[in-house]
C-alpha cells in the first residue's frame, strides 16, 4: 500500500490531536474527489455538498479559499490521483456539547486506484448485506464522518463480491456500501429516495441531471427490495469508480444495457 501524502491545517503532518472531535465522535465531514488530467472532477459540486454538510452540523469558520489552495498544493503536478478532504469540529474539551473552535482541515492524496477492466465489461458481482441502515433525515445525504454502518455492512464479505447492496430497516433499497445504485426498467431508470438515510453521491446527482436534460425517464422514489427481481439492469456509481454495471446480484443475473453503455461513455471517460 502506497503511503498517502497528508497535510493537517496546511502543514505536512500525519497526526491530529487525541482530543479532536472527528476522532472522538465522528464530528465532521469528508469528500473524496477524483483528479483527472490534473483537475478535480465536479469540484464545485463537492465544495457545495461540503458547505451543505457544514450547515447541517453547525460547523462554522471553514475558509474555502484556504481549503482550495491546500487541495491544489496537494495535487501539485499529478494528473491522476485521489484527493480526500476531511473537516472536523477540531479539538475540544470532554463532552458532547459542541463549542465554537478552530476547525481541523485534513487533505490527503492517494494514487489513483486501478480496477480490472472486467468491472466495466461484463460488470461486477453484488450481494445483499444483512445490515440495515437506520433512518436519520437530518444526517441523510451528507458525508459525515460517522461511517460505522458502512463498516459493519462491508465486513460481511471478503473479495468474492465487489459491492454490497444496503437496505433500510423497512426493506427499502438505499445504496451500496460505497456507491449509489440505479436500476433500469422499461427503458428508464429508478434510483432510491435518500431523504431518510444514505449518501447523495456527486456522480448520482450528475446522472440524474443528465437524464433530465436528455429526456431520459428517471424516477427517484422509495424502492422495495422485492422490486429488484423485476428490473432489467442495474449499476452502481461514485466519483472514483465511475459507473460499474452489475452482472449478478446474488441469484439475479443482469446484462449491461444500451442505456448503461451510453451513461458509461459519458461519465467513465
Amino acid at each position: 500500500m502506497q503511503v498517502p501524502i497528508i497535510t493537517v491545517n496546511g502543514q505536512a503532518c500525519e497526526n491530529v490531536s487525541a482530543l479532536d472531535r472527528g476522532l472522538l465522535y465522528g464530528d465532521g465531514l469528508f469528500e473524496t474527489m477524483a483528479v483527472r488530467d490534473g483537475s478535480i472532477r465536479f469540484l464545485e459540486e463537492h465544495l457545495r455538498r461540503l458547505q451543505t454538510g457544514c450547515q447541517v452540523l453547525g460547523l462554522e469558520g471553514l475558509d474555502h479559499d484556504t481549503l482550495t489552495q491546500e487541495v491544489a498544493q496537494a495535487i501539485d503536478s499529478d494528473q491522476e490521483c485521489i484527493i480526500k478532504v476531511i473537516i472536523t469540529r477540531g479539538a475540544g474539551e470532554r463532552g458532547y456539547r459542541p463549542v465554537r473552535q478552530a476547525l481541523t482541515r485534513i487533505v490527503q492524496k492517494f494514487p489513483r486506484p486501478v480496477f480490472p477492466q472486467a468491472y466495466e465489461d461484463p460488470g461486477i458481482d453484488v450481494t445483499l448485506c444483512k445490515f440495515r441502515l437506520s433512518h436519520q433525515p437530518r444526517l441523510a445525504q451528507i458525508k459525515h464522518l460517522n461511517r460505522l454502518e458502512q463498516v459493519l455492512a462491508r465486513n460481511e464479505w471478503e473479495d468474492e463480491y465487489q459491492e454490497g447492496l444496503v437496505c433500510d430497516t423497512q426493506d427499502h433499497v438505499i445504496e451500496a456500501t460505497a456507491s449509489n445504485v440505479f436500476f433500469e426498467t422499461n427503458g428508464g431508470l429508478v434510483t432510491p429516495d435518500l431523504s431518510q438515510c444514505g449518501v447523495a453521491g456527486i456522480l448520482r446527482e450528475q446522472i440524474i441531471d443528465y437524464c433530465h436534460r436528455h429526456h431520459i425517464e428517471l424516477s427517484v422514489r422509495a424502492l422495495r427490495l422485492a422490486e429488484t427481481a423485476d428490473m432489467d439492469a442495474m449499476f452502481v456509481c461514485n466519483c472514483i469508480i465511475g459507473i460499474w454495471p452489475v452482472k449478478r446480484f446474488d441469484s439475479l443475473r443482469f446484462s449491461r444495457s444500451e442505456l448503461t453503455r451510453k451513461l458509461m461513455s459519458v461519465f467513465n471517460s
